[in-house]
């Protein structure tokens, strides 16, 4: 940086800082609003600006565009950021702790975070609206460099103008391609990148403000375009066609009645069930598919939910909303996005009172494909009839993929219509519905020895003619299907009788092995208050047993014991004090709940983790 930089003023009302990356300001009404903190370098010549910073938006989590925000927090301008990057910017110690540095095959530049914590006071969330200063600010969702990343539209009157942070270089250019690789030899990001061009180009802005060009782009829609087609061009010497690439710049969905839809470019199968009203139902809804959101690891900031459908629907048929959601199961490729059609539209959710409660508090479960975000949630009890708008519906208990699910099922345009979820799968997927059956059972989630043969009971006696499964293609029913499903259940009992010991007589924890567990898995306290512990266990015999449990904890934390009474093979629960002693600190300390049944020990069945006196969990 040359000694004596300044500000200079780019059009009226607008500066450009050239730091690390080019930082800007806007004058809006009687503050400015900082884009991007590149050093910090550009805080020594605030008094050059028109009026005092108040806020900085960061639009990716980069050092060499967040480095500088520690101090400008410091100094009272409060930093806003993406809620996809919390962890990067409020956690990196956190984050480089877990982050692996020998074998590496993930490249996603989360490595490039900044090293001190930068105190987010806001997270924007995509497509928020903001007002600032008699100006509008809208978040749009820009993953690429980043796959957190954000541009900013605002709009001055008659002027709409976009901060695009890395989106852009130049015209068809970016500055660096290596952040777009996430993995080892891919480019997911580039595709992303397309994506979020095409969000950008949408808003048709006057002027790009990009963070890392020379210069403002007065004419952004042959800049943008041309960039998009240098990005595809990349990617098709990667085996990556046009065809893999049109979820990134186009929407779509595809009749299935007259009625019912279904999203072309959802990761999990997403339906529309439409009422004459102009209403819509979805059925589950999730990522939007085939982008390449972040790297292969599936921690949360990887998996970014992108909407989907809308605008499909939008142009067909006028429809400018999603009205409901009622969900399958609780994985979150099937309930990510929606958080955000509840924020935008106030969504409600529908859920079976058999794993509402997992939707409700995602942060008490340790099952797999949880979603972090609690959802509003409306729990309906199975086995009723239950009525949206002129449909009427039966949600049917399931397990087998997961124990917490239900089979959906409906009339719609004359049709029967089941909903599966991820219950069914058969391995040539060019043709839906057909065998043989692919095992899908995953044991973490839950799976009983009968799951099959309860899902399989259910769908004779509806005898659906179409299936909406929760990956692949609507499809309709052939009468082979049972005979199908019926070897399937076949072969799953057989195979777990051979290779465990599942006999009337025998002591087994099912076919999942699932002994007990703790709920809350995760608790935090901000300080060392007594907190409780409901611990849940299996009875593994056929007969009455009496289940001695005690919480397992650090030297020097109190609790209790407690005693059950279970029939046969029953589950139970139990109520567990644990006080911690005065002034504890630890993050994420494990806790284990030992367990004893009629006086033979089966040890430490289950942990659960717990944070004290930290500022998150």
């Amino acid at each position: 940086m040359a000694a004596g930089q300044r500000w200079e003023t780019v059009r009226d009302g607008l500066y450009r800082y050239r730091d690390s990356c080019m930082v800007y300001a806007m004058h809006l009404g009687q503050q400015m609003l900082i884009i991007n903190a590149g050093t910090g370098a550009w805080m020594d010549a605030v008094s050059e600006l028109p009026a005092r910073p108040t806020v900085l938006i960061l639009t990716h989590y980069f050092r060499d565009h967040s480095a500088g925000a520690v101090r400008a927090a410091r100094e009272g301008i409060a930093v806003w950021a993406s809620q996809w990057e919390e962890e990067q910017l409020s956690d990196p110690h956190g984050l480089f702790s877990r982050r692996e540095t020998y074998i590496i095959y993930d490249n996603q530049w989360d490595l490039f975070a900044p090293i001190e914590p930068v105190p987010v006071e806001r997270r924007l969330q995509d497509w928020e609206e903001l007002e600032m200063g008699g100006a509008r600010v809208t978040v749009i969702p820009a993953p690429g460099a980043s796959p957190g990343a954000i541009s900013l539209l605002v709009e001055r009157g008659k002027e709409r103008g976009v901060f695009c942070g890395e989106l852009i270089h130049s015209p068809g250019k970016v500055l660096r391609l290596a952040p777009l690789q996430y993995n080892y030899n891919d480019l997911p990001g580039a595709r992303n990148l397309i994506y979020a061009i095409d969000q950008v180009r949408r808003v048709k802005p006057d002027w790009l403000a990009g963070s890392t060009g020379p210069e403002l782009i007065t004419d952004p829609e042959p800049a943008l375009a041309l960039l998009s087609e240098r990005l595809a061009d990349a990617l098709e010497a990667r085996g990556i066609g046009p065809g893999e690439l049109a979820p990134a710049s186009s929407d779509g969905i595809d009749e299935i009645t007259p009625h019912l839809y279904q999203s072309r470019h959802a990761s999990a199968s997403t339906y529309f069930l439409l009422s004459e009203s102009g209403a819509v139902l979805a059925v589950d809804y999730g990522y939007r598919g085939s982008l390449g959101i972040g790297a292969s690891y599936p921690y949360p900031r990887n998996r970014r939910p992108l909407l989907h459908g809308l605008e499909p629907l939008r142009e067909r048929f006028g429809i400018e909303r999603i009205d409901a959601v009622l969900v399958t199961h609780f994985h979150d490729d099937h309930v990510c996005g929606i958080p955000t059609l509840q924020r935008l539209f106030g969504t409600r959710c529908l859920a079976s009172q058999t794993f509402a409660h997992i939707l409700r508090d995602p942060a008490s479960y340790a099952f797999p494909c949880t979603w972090p975000e609690p959802i509003d949630v409306t729990a309906l009890a199975d086995r009723t009839v239950h009525r949206w708008r002129e449909y009427e519906f039966e949600l049917y208990p399931m397990s087998g993929h997961t124990r917490f699910s239900a089979i959906i099922s409906l009339n719609v345009d004359g049709e029967r219509v089941i909903a599966t979820g991820d219950q069914y799968f058969f391995r040539d997927f060019e043709q839906p519905g057909e065998g043989p059956a692919m095992h899908n059972h995953v044991y973490r989630n839950g799976a009983m020895l009968s799951s099959f043969g309860d899902s399989q009971s259910v769908l004779e006696q509806i005898r659906p003619t179409i299936i909406l499964p929760g990956h692949g293609s609507a499809y309709r029913v052939p009468e082979a299907f049972y005979g199908w499903i019926d070897a399937y259940r076949e072969e799953y009992e057989r195979i777990h009788r051979d290779l465990m010991p599942l006999g009337d007589g025998e002591a087994h924890f099912e076919v999942d092995s699932r002994a007990g567990w703790l709920e809350p898995y995760r608790v935090w306290r901000s300080d060392a208050t007594e907190f409780t512990m409901t611990a849940h266990v299996r009875n593994p015999y056929p007969d009455t047993a009496r289940i001695a449990l005690r919480l397992v904890v650090p030297p020097g934390w109190r609790t209790s014991d407690a005693v059950l009474q279970l029939g046969p093979r029953e589950e139970g629960s139990a109520q567990i004090a644990v006080t911690p002693p005065a002034g504890a600190i630890c993050r994420r300390r494990p806790i284990a709940l030992d367990m004893t049944a009629n006086g033979r020990p089966y040890g430490q069945v289950a942990e659960a983790l717990v944070t004290l006196g930290e500022d998150r969990f």
